[in-house]
């Protein structure tokens, strides 16, 4: 019988640990990407690159699970290693250059740090992590990065399009302060209620 795709990459991580997967591969990818683009997102080459960096959070899980290869040290790299120091090192940047506004940052900041020291507390009490991030997490990142990314977007347009950069920063607005509360609260209430009555399995 022919061997399939899956069945590689899952002996693959197996072999390796856990360590070599499709979504870990990716994940270094994105956060050398972003790595790089950070301090350039001032500029239309440092966010074309820093975009699709950041944007490959979203893709990751979806690729572990078509794959058959979710693995303990792919759920550490997503949650701990990989979105999180990517999103501090690109809201440093986009603080330390104003390319957004600053409260909307410390926002999103705040909001990360929480859900990491959380995913870290489940990660240390339970043997089994029971957080994992659903449809309702995924929203809160997408909506709160992305809406800082927009104001960077009408950062870099101000002086060319100055009534687009305008319209762009209150998109950004909405986007991260409605996602951080119609999605990012409810989504660390959660979290925090998984992580003190210990693993759930996932439906």
């Amino acid at each position: 019988m022919a061997e399939t795709p899956g069945s590689s990459l899952q002996r693959l991580a197996a072999a390796t640990g856990g360590v070599v997967t499709p979504a870990n591969l990716l994940d270094v990818v994105a956060l050398v990407g972003a790595w790089w683009a950070a301090p350039r997102l001032g500029t239309w080459k440092g966010y074309a690159v820093g975009a699709p960096s950041y944007f490959a959070d979203l893709a990751d899980g979806i690729i572990a699970r078509r794959t058959g290869t979710v693995t303990r040290v792919g759920e550490i790299m997503d949650h701990v290693v990989g979105d999180k120091p990517k999103i501090f090192w690109g809201a440093w940047h986009i603080w330390r250059l104003r390319l957004a506004d600053r409260p909307l940052i410390a926002t999103v900041a705040v909001y990360n740090v929480t859900n990491a020291v959380v995913t870290g507390y489940d990660l240390l009490r339970n043997a089994e992590p029971g957080v994992f991030p659903d449809r309702r997490a995924k929203w809160a990142m997408m909506t709160s990065a992305t809406g800082m990314g927009i104001q960077v977007a009408a950062t870099n347009a101000e002086r060319t399009h100055p009534r687009l950069a305008r319209a762009l920063h209150a998109c950004g607005a909405i986007s991260s302060y409605g996602g951080v509360a119609l999605f990012g609260i409810p989504t660390t209430v959660g979290y925090w209620q998984t992580a003190r009555n210990g693993p759930r399995r996932r439906r």
